[in-house]
């Protein structure tokens, strides 16, 4: 008889529980979202649960499961963030406590960003998007930051940083945008999870990248590689964002939207203190060199 699993994530709980059940099919595995506290159906799904995949911190995941009914093993499983190919894209908070929401969503364009609160126009903004520019901003430089701090966020979890990382790396762009893994990265932690589990080692090692529906990349936005960061990644790159809804814009039209969609928005109730106090925006994109 197999065992149960419980999968609880972020965006990936889906790409996780498809790719850990093709690769322990003797198990039942069920999935919820991991939503930063216990819901009613979490509580059901762990009431006779064997394991318990989750991005749940540890202590927390340990107090959920402290009474005594409740004796399934974890297995934490990091929430990537990982900025070195789109070191531009920027989540941007409302002071009133919610993301706000630009041409592309929740993510945002620190270049556009700055460049609409200091008065330069969308076509002095579009300018802006060049290697000097990227290079004055330090963008050329984020990929070992990046590392560093994605680094930070797998230690305290179940999943080795170098046995996720590097098979990744061979393979391009793991990440469509950055906080969203595209889906071989899910495959990856899926890999290793149930490898934890005793899968068969045949198993682990098929590619199930080729396979598994990419559920992200179906539904959700993928921030371009930019041109000039590309090369410096030996990778390819292209002012194509592609939205929520399936459409595909370029560098003008993404500029010209997101300065209409903060037009309605008042920059006072805007939280953008994590660029200005990068004294390299005003350096670079003042208008001195606009």
């Amino acid at each position: 008889m197999g065992r149960r699993i419980v999968v609880s994530s972020n965006c990936q709980t889906g790409g996780l529980h498809t790719t850990l059940s093709a690769m322990l099919p003797e198990d039942s595995i069920a999935q919820t979202i991991w939503v930063g506290a216990e819901t009613a159906e979490l509580h059901t799904l762990l009431a006779d649960a064997d394991v318990w995949v989750t991005s749940a911190p540890r202590e927390v995941a340990q107090s959920i499961l402290s009474p005594a009914r409740r004796q399934a093993q974890t297995v934490i499983v990091p929430t990537p963030w990982f900025t070195g190919f789109h070191p531009d894209q920027t989540p941007i908070m409302r002071t009133t406590g919610e993301e706000l929401q630009g041409a592309c969503g929740p993510y945002h364009s620190k270049i556009v960003m700055w460049s609409m609160l200091h008065g330069l126009t969308p076509a002095q903004t579009i300018r802006h998007f060049s290697p000097e520019t990227f290079a004055g901003l330090g963008y050329f430089e984020a990929w070992r930051p990046a590392v560093d701090l994605l680094r930070t966020i797998f230690e305290p979890t179940d999943i080795d940083f170098g046995q996720w990382l590097l098979p990744l790396s061979r393979r391009g762009v793991f990440m469509l945008t950055n906080n969203h893994p595209r889906v071989d990265a899910i495959v990856q932690t899926a890999r290793l999870v149930a490898g934890r589990l005793g899968a068969d080692p045949a198993s682990l090692n098929y590619e199930w990248e080729l396979v598994v529906p990419d559920g992200l990349l179906a539904t959700s936005f993928v921030w371009p590689i930019y041109p000039g960061i590309a090369d410096v990644l030996d990778l390819p790159g292209a002012y194509i964002w592609r939205l929520g809804s399936g459409e595909f814009i370029g560098l003008e039209e993404f500029v010209i939207r997101s300065f209409a969609a903060y037009e309605s928005v008042d920059p006072s109730t805007i939280d953008t203190a994590h660029i200005d106090l990068d004294p390299r925006f005003a350096m670079t994109l003042g208008t001195g060199r606009a």
